[in-house]
């Protein structure tokens, strides 16, 4: 898989350049599903990356971590004329280490803690812009805690 993206070089390339990598890498019956639950067959993907490959699309990887004997985890950033964006996959594979099953999710711009949240939880959560409390003083000022405000009064009483 690493090999495979390293041919997304910023380039142009033909499809036929690369397609005998895709096809020892991708089982014929593969099913990709990206983030909505819609599912593509390897044609629609071969289609996908062919039009990237003529854009002079260059991959950076990001992460690349086998999570069991048969499932891998990777996360490469896509740039090109008309996208820059953060691709997420997760991968797996049968015993000739082809890939039978993907999952893809182009990860949003968003706080690193809400896309580890979001992971986690499986859920989305409001912008952090939108729903901000407002203390019950309303001021913004800091109030002082118990030991400042003994000091306080002693220094208010050596001043008198």
């Amino acid at each position: 898989m690493t090999y495979y993206l390293t041919l997304f070089d910023g380039k142009k390339k033909s499809f036929e350049e690369v397609e005998h990598v895709f096809n020892s890498l991708y089982h014929e019956d593969c099913i990709i599903t990206d983030g909505e639950g819609s599912t593509r067959t390897r044609e629609e993907m071969k289609q996908t990356h062919a039009k990237k490959l003529a854009m002079a699309s260059k991959c950076t990887l990001l992460l690349f971590r086998v999570i069991t004997f048969d499932t891998i985890e990777i996360k490469y950033r896509i740039v090109n004329d008309e996208e820059d964006k953060v691709v997420y996959q997760l991968l797996t594979t049968n015993g000739d280490n082809r890939v039978v099953k993907a999952r893809v999710m182009v990860e949003e711009s968003l706080e690193k803690d809400v896309i580890v949240c979001e992971k986690l939880l499986g859920s989305k959560f409001p912008s952090p812009s939108k729903n901000k409390r407002e203390s019950a003083e309303g001021d913004g000022k800091r109030q002082p805690n118990e030991e400042e405000e003994g000091e306080t009064a002693k220094r208010r009483k050596l001043g008198d």
